[in-house]
């Protein structure tokens, strides 16, 4: 037996056996198999601790090393009582009852062996915690300040486990204080020091460490906190959860539905590799949510996921965190691994690069996972490529169908850009062919941003003008757009519409809805619509992704895109099928506006063409009005300015009419316009079929706008045709002979007039001098 100061604790051990007859020495820490010589057939141990019970250290062992199979070790008056097996997990334990015992029985010879070690713990705050089915979660802490009265505490450890094998231990740090840089707290995968660790918590990470979430990856958690100063603390709660937890290399989760807290699983892979984590199956619906991190906290947010999820997610780091929150319903499956970062990609920030080099014979990945940023869309942009022979570039939508937008081949070098919803998200998949020789060129250079989503609702009083483009004009506008825009009026207002250009790829059209009747006109191509005059509110749509609805991949092609300008009249209408009829000025109007349409032939076979006469009337002569009119479909026609006629006659079959008061708080004159159609045959046609308006006829003006009005005049003569395109060649040798004589004035003039100028301004320069 002996008993020696062990500062600055201490306690009492002896052993009894003839086979461990040998001294032990006071600062004893590790106790080896026992030594025996060739007679020795048997090997009884018995090693008893007692505590001082003035101090408040106990010993916490450990086996450090131990292979007994046939051999024995018992344990009594310990945490962990009873035989101790090769098969057991390794675990601390601590004195429970003083004195304790460690009873060692082995039969030489032997190749069986153990090494024990053994430290000094706090026992106010040092324990072995076993938590059952009642317990979600304890707290522990290290002792107060008053209780250590000015002594610096050795250690505080902790040894938790669960009853139930399947369960999860978590750990929350919620409260700690370190008043010396050497302050630190352990954190371990399992019941002992020698457990994988988990976290250690120091003055240099103190901050970012409590927003980190910790799991073991069992029913065992190992926790030490070794302060320098007394004046520190700790406190922490240690949580029980059914399903998630640690894992480390590469394996396979699971989560089936559940309630109470959230679910966390911790996956790490190798340093210098990323996580790679691969849906087999999900099927989980909103509220139903997987939050998924990059690193252990919660400070980088990768993406939120919902639904039927078949893409891959990537970390930016060796870490990922998965929170499956509102699981009362759903379950998924996955399987995660390490890759080497470079060939897959995944974005984690608004506006992200990827590039890609090299990778021959690999199928790489960019994943632009869903975003929640309400009144956004994903604007995707493949800036420049360089595909071998046999590399294909897919790009997908990452919808529960995994909708196929296109395909890139090495024929192809540019893509224009892509739009999605920022809450449905892309994927670009590249498939390298074997190259023909390895190198590290640059394939793709893809560029992600977010821009505020395309359409807009509309509030539109009277007189008011608006314009309505395809997104980004004047440049070519991103494909998979589908914008709309509601146009919300006044009762008794009407709506303009006039195209000022419009240039759209196949399949791509701008859509007008009137509500009032469902009604929807498209259009698409690049010839330009006639204006429209639209009652109450009305919908335009632009869809540059599959107009016509078809089911296969549309071709990846933009265009200028479209400029619609549009004004909100307070009176007017759309006058079509009739072949004569009026309309007047409502009094006290500003603005009014009118298309009037008759039918663009009466009879095909007699290859008659149909006009419009018309003529206005007025009620007084107040005045204070404009009256515009437009020859054509649209305000983009030429305006009808020769007015002043009793009857006057259209070039086309459509007029619009904008009627403008000019002071709005004055009254202006009532006009009423009247209207009928004029049919004119063959015979009374421009050679370009313009009805002949009986009044140009030799009037020395070219109406018609192919001088056929002007031909066979006796009084007016007719224009000379334009001789074809040349030169005289007498005009020519005079002008080289002027140019010439120009010439040779200039080369004598300028040097001579150059040469006056230097001699004056140097006799000014003599003349200063000379006063010096």
């Amino acid at each position: 037996m002996w008993a020696e100061p062990y500062s600055p604790y201490c306690f009492d051990g002896f052993f009894m056996s003839e086979a461990c007859s040998f001294p032990i020495p006071p600062d004893l820490q590790i106790i080896h198999s026992p030594i025996y010589t060739n007679n020795v057939t048997e090997i009884d141990c018995t090693y008893i601790f007692n505590k001082d019970q003035h101090e408040r250290a106990i010993p916490a062992f450990r086996f450090e090393e131990f292979n007994f199979t046939t051999s024995q070790v018992s344990l009594k008056g310990t945490t962990k009582d009873g035989p101790y097996n090769k098969n057991d997990p390794p675990m601390d334990f601590f004195l429970k009852d003083s004195p304790m015992s460690i009873e060692v029985k082995m039969t030489p010879p032997t190749t069986e062996y153990y090494r024990l070690e053994f430290s000094l713990v706090d026992s106010a705050c040092s324990y072995y915690k076993q938590l059952t089915a009642q317990d979600t979660e304890f707290m522990f802490h290290s002792p107060p300040e008053v209780l250590n009265n000015g002594s610096i505490i050795t250690e505080c450890r902790w040894v938790f486990e669960h009853t139930d094998h399947t369960k999860i231990l978590g750990l929350d740090l919620f409260k700690h204080h370190f008043d010396n840089p050497l302050d630190i707290v352990s954190v371990n995968d399992g019941a002992s020091e020698l457990s994988s660790p988990l976290l250690q918590v120091t003055t240099s990470n103190v901050n970012s460490t409590q927003r980190q979430i910790i799991r073991a990856t069992g029913p065992y958690l190992w926790v030490a906190f070794k302060p320098k100063t007394y004046a520190s603390y700790f406190s922490a709660n240690v949580t029980v959860h059914g399903q998630g937890g640690h894992f480390k290399g590469n394996g396979t989760i699971s989560m089936t539905p559940t309630t109470g807290n959230d679910t966390v699983f911790l996956l790490e892979v190798d340093e210098g590799k990323t996580v790679l984590l691969n849906f087999t199956s999900s099927n989980f619906e909103f509220p139903a949510t997987l939050s998924i991190y990059d690193d252990f906290d919660q400070s980088n947010l990768l993406t939120n996921l919902h639904g039927k999820v078949w893409y891959p997610v990537l970390s930016k780091s060796s870490k990922m965190m998965i929170i499956a929150s509102g699981f009362s319903k759903g379950q998924f499956t996955a399987t995660f691994s390490g890759v080497t970062p470079g060939c897959l990609h995944m974005n984690t920030i608004s506006i992200d690069n990827y590039v890609l080099s090299g990778n021959c014979n690999n199928t790489c990945m960019w994943v632009i996972p869903p975003r929640d940023i309400p009144g956004s869309d994903l604007l995707l942009n493949l800036q420049y490529l360089h595909l071998s022979k046999g590399d294909q570039i897919s790009i997908f939508k990452m919808d529960d169908s995994k909708t196929p937008l296109g395909e890139v081949h090495s024929n192809v070098t540019h893509v224009p850009q892509l739009v999605f919803p920022a809450n449905v998200g892309a994927l670009v998949e590249i498939n390298r062919a074997a190259c023909e020789k390895e190198s590290e060129d640059v394939v793709v250079v893809g560029h992600s941003s977010y821009l505020p989503a395309c359409g807009q609702n509309l509030s539109l009083s009277s007189l008011a003008e608006f314009q309505v483009t395809s997104p980004m004009y004047p440049d070519t506008y991103p494909i998979l757009a589908s914008c709309s825009w509601q146009l919300n009026i006044a009762k008794g207002n009407l709506i303009h519409l006039a195209f000022d250009s419009m240039k759209l790829a196949p399949n791509h059209c701008v859509k007008v809805t009137h509500p009032s009747d469902n009604k929807t006109i498209s259009f698409d191509g690049s010839k330009m619509p006639g204006d429209l005059l639209l009652p109450g509110n009305s919908v335009i749509e632009f869809d540059s992704a599959n107009c016509q609805g078809s089911k296969l991949a549309s071709a990846l092609e933009s265009a200028e895109g479209f400029v619609l300008n549009g004004t909100v009249a307070d009176c007017g209408d759309s006058l079509s099928g009739k072949t004569s009829s009026e309309f007047s000025i409502i009094p006290n109007k500003t603005l009014c506006i009118w298309k009037v349409s008759v039918p663009e032939t009466e009879d095909n076979a007699n290859d008659i063409v149909n006009i419009i006469s018309y003529s206005v009337s007025k009620k007084d002569e107040i005045g204070n009005y404009e009256l515009l009119v437009y020859d054509g479909d649209s305000v983009r026609e030429p305006r009808i300015v020769n007015d002043t006629k009793s009857e006057i006659w259209s070039r086309t079959n459509n007029l619009i009419f904008i009627y403008k008061r000019i002071d709005a708080t004055k009254p202006s004159t009532i006009l009423t316009v009247k209207y009928t159609t004029v049919g004119c045959n063959s015979t009374n046609q421009c050679a370009n079929k313009i009805c002949l308006h009986p009044d140009w006829r030799c009037n020395g003006i070219n109406e018609c706008g192919d001088f056929t009005d002007e031909r066979n005049c006796e009084s007016v003569p007719i224009p000379p045709k334009q001789e074809k395109g040349g030169y005289s060649a007498t005009a020519f040798w005079i002008c080289i002979i002027l140019m010439l004589a120009l010439g040779a004035l200039l080369g004598v003039g300028i040097p001579y007039g150059y040469q006056k100028f230097k001699n004056g301004r140097y006799h000014r320069f003599d003349d200063l001098s000379a006063i010096h």
